[in-house]
């Protein structure tokens, strides 16, 4: 049973939870189908890069309302409770799932452009090929997470870009998502565009936080004491309908 004390710091640690993750999913993009993002990395891709980081998670649904949890895995472990549907195969016990292979990395947004105009500020305009697109202004820091992809896919478009340029920050590059959950795809791409980031912008560079520290932030130890929920489902489909 619970005392009035514990019930307390079960909720003050519920609203911190709640805080710290509405902070920092306002720092992230996500992509819906169809949508296009347009960034300026601020990873170079280099060696000892602090603004681009992999990591492995367990991702689960948990609570009465399914909200999805995210578990950070370090040297092969999850440093937080993690159901057993999350980490094992049913039918063959014993036996743990891989973890989820992502990584993620800063970079200055200039716009992402929208098949559907879910936001009246959305500015309409019309692609070259004759296709409706809604355009949202952001000019702002984003941290863009993305899993590995079957045979790396998505992360070995990145590598192909640092290979041809030289860098991941010489020029604008493109995101491009279709289709959702197993059946989604990304295109990533560099464009011939180059910017300039903003004077009062490019000051904040050497405030962000290493994508190191942010992806521990953000996906480590949870400072609640209470245990997986006997609720709590794993998932296998891909990362990008959840909210993380």
């Amino acid at each position: 049973m619970s005392g009035i004390g514990m019930i307390q710091k079960r909720l003050d640690d519920r609203s911190a939870r709640q805080s710290q993750a509405s902070e920092s999913s306002g720092k992230e993009i996500w992509l819906k189908d169809g949508d296009q993002l347009f960034m300026k990395t601020i990873a170079t891709g280099e060696d000892n890069d602090i603004y681009l980081h992999e990591f492995h998670i367990y991702e689960f649904q948990q609570g009465a309302d399914k909200g999805w949890r995210s578990v950070l895995v370090i040297d092969g472990e999850p440093v937080d409770a993690v159901p057993s549907e999350a980490m094992y195969w049913d039918d063959q016990p014993g036996k743990r799932k891989l973890p989820r292979h992502k990584f993620a990395l800063w970079g200055y947004v200039t716009e992402i452009l929208h098949p559907n105009k879910r936001d009246e500020s959305w500015d309409e305009i019309t692609s070259r090929s004759g296709v409706k697109m809604y355009r949202e202004s952001v000019n702002d820091f984003k941290v863009l997470t993305l899993s590995f992809g079957a045979r790396n896919i998505n992360f070995n478009q990145l590598a192909d870009i640092y290979d041809e340029n030289g860098s991941l920050n010489k020029n604008v590059i493109r995101i491009k998502r279709r289709g959702s959950n197993l059946d989604t795809t990304y295109t990533i791409t560099s464009t011939k565009e180059d910017i300039d980031i903003p004077e009062t912008k490019a000051s904040e560079i050497k405030d962000l936080t290493p994508m190191s520290e942010y992806v521990e932030q953000r996906y480590g130890k949870s400072t609640s004491d209470t245990s997986v929920p006997d609720n709590a489902v794993s998932t296998e489909d891909d990362d990008d309908d959840m909210p993380f």
